[in-house]
Order: C-alpha cells, then sequence, then structure tokens
C-alpha cells in the first residue's frame, strides 16, 4: 500500500514538474507605444474602462473630465470615438485599475505624453515602472494634438504571465487616459492552470495519506 501512494506521488510530482517547465524560465513583460491614429481597443482586446465614472479606480487627486481641454487635462488625440470622458491624474496623484482576473495583457489610449508620467504595473513577472522620454523614446514634451505625444500603449507577457493591476501617476498635470482594454486568457489555458492545481492538490493529499500510513 505504502509502495502504491508513493508511486502515486511520484507521478503526480512529475506532471506537476511538467506543467511547470512548459512556463518560461524568466517571466518578462513587454511593451509598446504606437503613435496615433492607432486606438484601444484592438483585435482581441474588450473594454473594462472607459472611465465615464471614478467606479473600480483607487488613489486620491485624479479627475473623470471630458473635454474641452483645460489646466488639469486633455483628452488623448486618438481616443474614439472622440468627445467622451476620459482619466485625468493630477500632479502628486495616482490612479489604481485592479484587474477583476487573470489578464494576459492590456492596452489603453494615452494622451499628451509627458516626462512626468508614470505608468506602473503588476504581472506575474513582478512589477514595471515606464517613463515616456526615458523607459520609451517618444517625445514627453506634452502635446495635447501631435501623433508621436498620443496614441496606443500596449502590454504584454510571456506565456503564462499575467497582470493584476496598473497604476497611472505624475508629478504634474496631468496624465490622460481613455479606453482601458483586457485580453485574458484562452480557454485552453485556463484548463491547463485548473489541471496544474488539481494535480498540485492530489500530491498533497497523497503525502498526507503516506505520512498518516507511516505512522500507523
Amino acid at each position: 500500500m505504502k509502495m502504491k501512494l508513493l508511486a502515486t506521488a511520484l507521478a503526480t510530482g512529475f506532471a506537476v514538474s511538467a506543467l511547470m517547465a512548459a512556463a518560461p524560465a524568466s517571466a518578462a513583460v513587454v511593451f509598446s507605444f504606437t503613435d496615433g491614429p492607432a486606438h484601444s481597443p484592438t483585435a482581441g482586446f474588450t473594454v473594462v474602462d472607459d472611465f465615464t465614472t471614478s467606479a473600480g479606480l483607487t488613489g486620491s487627486n485624479f479627475q473623470i473630465k471630458v473635454p474641452p481641454a483645460d489646466s488639469s487635462g486633455a483628452p488623448p488625440a486618438n481616443s474614439s470615438p472622440a468627445g467622451t470622458a476620459y482619466l485625468s491624474v493630477l500632479g502628486g496623484g495616482s490612479a489604481t485599475y485592479t484587474f477583476t482576473g487573470p489578464v494576459t495583457a492590456f492596452e489603453f489610449d494615452w494622451g499628451s505624453l509627458d516626462s512626468y508620467n508614470t505608468l506602473t504595473f503588476v504581472s506575474t513577472a513582478g512589477l514595471t515602472t515606464v517613463i515616456p522620454g526615458l523607459t520609451f523614446t517618444n517625445p514627453a514634451n506634452g502635446d495635447q494634438h501631435a501623433a508621436g505625444t498620443n496614441g496606443l500603449f500596449m502590454v504584454t507577457g510571456n506565456a503564462g504571465d499575467t497582470f493584476s493591476s496598473v497604476t497611472f501617476a505624475g508629478s504634474q498635470n496631468s496624465f490622460e487616459v481613455d479606453n482601458l482594454a483586457v485580453s485574458v486568457p484562452e480557454p485552453a489555458s485556463w484548463a491547463l492552470m485548473i489541471v496544474g492545481f488539481g494535480l498540485a492538490g492530489g500530491m498533497v493529499r497523497a503525502k498526507r495519506r503516506n505520512q498518516g500510513a507511516a505512522t500507523t
């Protein structure tokens, strides 16, 4: 009986190891900025916040604004449809959106890139910070109309990576965002994750039964 339990535990352990080996050895994220008029959502993405209200956001010193532009914000020039509400994070403020489930990629319309904008996102790869003009080299002069400072920002991860939250912050006015959209794991990926969790649980249960039998 003990040998049977040990064999079951070893087989389960090998199966879990194989699933883990399928994941990348070193997780990483990739981001890109596409100059306007590219806009969110693109194919495969679904908008989770169009910033008509502040619901779903945590933080301080941010506003939900509508055109026209003023000293506390300007709508992303590439946003579609034009003239709708958008998020503007003011100086010293931040706004965090926490995703409700695993997200494999996300994107949004980013307007008036400024060097004092700071984007931070959390994933299974860790925490990543992006600063225009430093982390990527598009102009970061706050131009409210130029294609180079208004466009589509996209973040993706290696196979198996997921994102849990994104934070928009700035030391001065303003960080303007619209149409936050996400891509979620395919059903096959979900099935693989569920199988992995089930195998891991089976291995733990088999180990406990084996330890119980050894003490009797």
